[in-house]
């Protein structure tokens, strides 16, 4: 209980407030929190020029079209002479001249040429006692925005209620359509899926061309308002959120006639989209606006733009096996599967006349001399011949199509799956490995080539031929089907030696590839180390082995073809011995010619039926090594939110991580990093550092806690939408192939300006005009940049996005302290969240706040300063160490 009686009197001179400045510097503050916290509320989307800081305590001139951002949280601006317009999500508010705005972090505001604008600090008008005055009309601003911020979110909310409905009823006009389907005629022609009532065209037309594929699309339509970067195509964003790829194609020649798929174009007058939609063997044009669908022509061809886009059919997120592979790259190949399985069937017929008709003529016709029935039946042979042959070229070219759009479709379903994969899954495999694997699609699918129709023409035909040899005397048919037996029985042993040993190569060749890439990859280094010997005899050594086991495969399939080549001379061997022994008489001459055709049919069917399966078996063990990737589920689950735009708030909460059960890395994290704040995470090696960069990224699950932007626990997010609004940034990092411009721009449709301007921001540009082909200089993997140089175009490739949010781990390690300095300065004026680690400490004294890590604890933080006036700082002694 407080003690009872009067407090103690209070020494002279003093009182119960705290000191003027204090109280002004708590009220500075004070305002400043709350103004960035309405400023938040609205925060701009990225602009698409190029910004210029406002830093307190200067006057500006503006230039024309110039985006100003703050140079800090929060400043004032004064219009000294004309005008200054402040966009945020809300809209656009205009300060006319002796008008004070107001900006924040998230602020974007753009002035009318020769403007003039006085940049103050709220300290700054406190002690000039211009706050009493500027406050009111700047809040006066700021409150417009939040009522226009209010509104519009309500008008959003309405806007998405209104969606929800157009989708719940579009899902229940394609229901009915689809009963409609099922009861109405057989073929009837019904609407293209995403209907003409869908108010926006381009999703109507993604809607058709993914229905076409089978393709789900995510609700919204294919509006890019949701936030993934004003640069975002809206079919590519639309792409994004419903999980499938793209890709741009060009439509040059007669592109109609070719069966590429279904597309999405574009009018070349107007830019409206339509659906290019395969029907029958030809393009059709789907028009959303009038529903009209027109055959593509030479002349409506040339009424499109030349570029198209095209979808691709992703893996079911689930685990996938064998059976759901085969399911998902036949889809659609209905057509063509009968075509194979009905000129197939027809070519077996024809094929079965030859034997009997051989018999006839040889028997009747010959000994009897009716020339003109041998000439009648030779003539209805070549004809069948004929037709065989026809039937033959319409199966062939249905395979040929068949095999290309599985190989097509698997092959890109595979590498998809292997994109989208967590990090972690990459641990366990070598890049060499890992490629060989994936492209084993298309090295199965040549080995399988011809398989179904070898089976159904070779598999008919030796059953047709069996038939008619039991037809003509059943004895010396048993004996045949007892040999073709016994020769199926060596084929499957020596089958499964050869599957046995083709597993261990297989492994063995994904292990050779990798050693040669590793071995090319540091060639200069072996080269220092005066090591080629010893590399030399690693790689003779995997060879000599992998060149064993190719040979014990080679005597496999030898041991097949010399038992497939003499089956025939067998059969008909032991065909003669049993006419001329215990058969004599048995078979009249005619019947004898017919069996004996027969049975050299049924071997050369058996035959090349046993060598299709026997390469077959080839296949299994590279389809049994894409099982993992097939297996394992991709990172961005189906219920993953997406993040919307990040502003750059990042929490972690209580955060505890390690690799093997019971011997954690990182315990108990917990710190916030607010939007536009620069955090420094140090400690001597081997404390957790990177590992806390993983799980940032969403590269690792934690054990407890979570890792939170903008108040979205990251678990729950697309981590790939995540990483897509980060600018990552590692000590290792390489670069794309290709010219300088395209390592920067990565791809992506900036511009040459854009390009300059980040090269600018990385302190590379003047190194790339000294270069006599500029920004097309080709990049080697050495020889061409330095380490320095190359470190910097890795950055500028970061910057030219304007991210909102940085990773750096140790990416300024090649520079020198002038460049580090320049790097700095630029990455501060972007206004964005930076998380650095860092080893030199002398990097980061400009940070807001360092975070020092140790045995997986957070062991200090606080601003650098602060924590460099404490002499026994861990911080400190870092430095101290350092300073050495």
């Amino acid at each position: 209980t407080p003690p009872s009686g009067p407090p103690p009197p209070r020494p002279a001179g003093t009182s119960g407030r705290a000191p003027a400045p204090a109280r002004q510097a708590d009220l500075v503050r004070g305002i400043d929190l709350a103004l960035s916290g309405l400023g938040s509320l609205g925060a701009a989307e990225p602009p698409t020029a190029a910004l210029a800081r406002l830093a307190p305590g200067e006057e500006v001139d503006l230039a024309d079209g110039a985006c100003l951002a703050p140079d800090g949280e929060v400043v004032w601006t004064e219009v000294v002479h004309g005008c200054l317009s402040v966009t945020t999500a809300a809209g656009t508010v205009s300060y006319g001249t002796g008008a004070w705005a107001v900006l924040t972090g998230g602020g974007r505001a753009r002035g009318e040429p020769h403007a003039r604008l006085r940049v103050r600090r709220t300290a700054d008008l406190a002690a000039g006692g211009l706050l009493r005055t500027a406050l009111p009309r700047a809040m006066s601003g700021v409150l417009r925005s939040v009522d226009r911020l209010v509104a519009r979110r309500e008008e959003r909310e309405s806007a998405r209620i209104v969606r929800a409905e157009e989708d719940r009823r579009a899902a229940e006009r394609e229901a009915e359509r689809a009963l409609r389907s099922v009861l109405g005629p057989t073929g009837a022609p019904g609407p293209v899926p995403g209907a003409p009532q869908d108010p926006d065209p381009l999703t109507a037309v993604c809607a058709a061309v993914a229905g076409a594929l089978g393709i789900t699309l995510a609700a919204g339509g294919a509006d890019p308002a949701a936030g993934s970067g004003p640069r975002t195509d809206p079919v590519e964003h639309l792409a994004r959120r419903s999980g499938f790829r793209t890709r741009t194609v060009t439509l040059s020649g007669p592109w109609w006639r070719a069966a590429t798929g279904p597309l999405v174009g574009y009018r070349a007058d107007s830019g409206a989209p339509v659906a290019l939609l395969r029907h029958r063997g030809r393009y059709r044009i789907w028009d959303p606006a009038t529903g009209r669908r027109t055959t593509v022509t030479r002349a409506s061809a040339n009424s499109l733009r030349r570029s198209a886009v095209m979808f691709y059919r992703p893996l079911p997120e689930g685990p996938v096996g064998m059976a759901g592979l085969l399911r998902h790259g036949l889809r659609g190949t209905g057509a063509d599967l009968c075509r194979i399985a009905l000129a197939g069937l027809l070519t077996v017929a024809l094929g079965a006349l030859v034997p009997l008709a051989t018999g006839t003529v040889l028997a009747a016709y010959v000994p009897s001399g009716q020339r003109g029935m041998i000439v009648q039946l030779c003539a209805i042979l070549l004809a069948a011949s004929v037709v065989s042959g026809g039937f033959a070229v319409v199966e062939n070219t249905a395979l040929l199509r068949l095999e290309g759009r599985f190989e097509a479709t698997v092959q890109a379903a595979v590498w998809d799956r292997l994109l989208r994969l967590p990090v972690r899954f990459f641990s366990g495999y070598s890049s060499g490995d890992l490629a060989q694997t994936a492209l084993g699609v298309g090295a199965a699918r040549a080995m399988l080539s011809g398989l179904t129709t070898a089976v159904l023409h070779s598999g008919t035909v030796l059953l047709v031929n069996l038939a008619t040899l039991f037809w003509l005397d059943p004895a010396p048919a048993a004996l045949a089907l007892a040999v073709l037996a016994a020769c199926a029985v060596g084929h499957t042993w020596a089958g499964v030696r050869q599957v046995r040993w083709q597993h261990r190569l297989l492994g063995m060749t994904n292990a050779l590839a990798n050693l040669v890439f590793q071995i090319l990859k540091g060639l200069p280094k072996i080269r220092v180390a005066g090591a080629e010997s010893r590399v030399f005899a690693r790689w003779a050594e995997a060879f000599a082995r992998q060149q064993a086991v190719q040979r014990r495969i080679g005597r496999c399939q030898n041991a097949v073809a010399v038992l497939g080549g003499a089956l025939p001379a067998l059969a008909a061997l032991g065909l003669f011995l049993l006419v001329s022994g215990p058969a004599r008489h048995r078979l009249p001459d005619a019947e004898f010619l017919s069996f004996n055709a027969a049975l050299a049919v049924a071997c050369a069917a058996a035959v090349q039926l046993a060598s299709a399966l026997t390469s077959a078996l080839g296949a299994i063990p590279l389809l049994t090594r894409i099982r993992p990737i097939l297996a394992h589920p991709p990172e961005a689950a189906e219920d993953s939110t997406q993040p919307g735009e990040l502003t750059g708030d990042i929490e972690v909460d209580r955060l505890s991580f390690g690799y093997t059960p019971h011997a954690p890395v990182l315990e108990d994290i917990s710190f916030r990093v607010r939007p536009g704040e620069f955090l420094a995470v140090v400690g001597s090696s081997g404390c957790g550092k990177t590992t806390l960069l993983r799980l940032l990224l969403g590269f690792e699950r934690p054990w407890s806690g979570a890792v939170r932007y903008d108040g979205q626990d990251l678990a729950s997010l697309d981590g790939t939408a995540v990483r897509r609004q980060c600018a990552v940034v590692l000590q290792d990092a390489g670069l794309l192939s290709g010219t300088i411009l395209e390592a920067i721009t990565g791809g992506h449709e900036y511009t040459l300006d854009e390009a300059w301007a980040a090269a600018d921001l990385a302190g590379v540009a003047e190194d790339i005009r000294s270069m006599p082909m500029g920004m097309q200089t080709l990049l080697g993997d050495t020889g061409t940049l330095s380490g320095g140089q190359r470190q910097r175009l890795v950055i500028a490739h970061a910057l030219i996005r304007d991210p909102r949010i940085l990773f750096f781990d140790e990416a300024t390690s090649a520079l020198d302290n002038a460049a580090q300095r320049l790097i700095a300065e630029n990455t501060r004026r972007l206004n964005a969240t930076r998380v650095v680690i860092a080893h030199r400490l002398s990097t980061v004294m400009d940070a807001d706040k360092v975070l020092v890590l140790a045995a997986g604890r957070v062991a200090e933080s606080g601003p650098p300063r602060e924590l460099l006036a404490r002499p026994d700082s861990r911080f400190a002694r870092l430095v101290r160490r350092q300073a050495l």
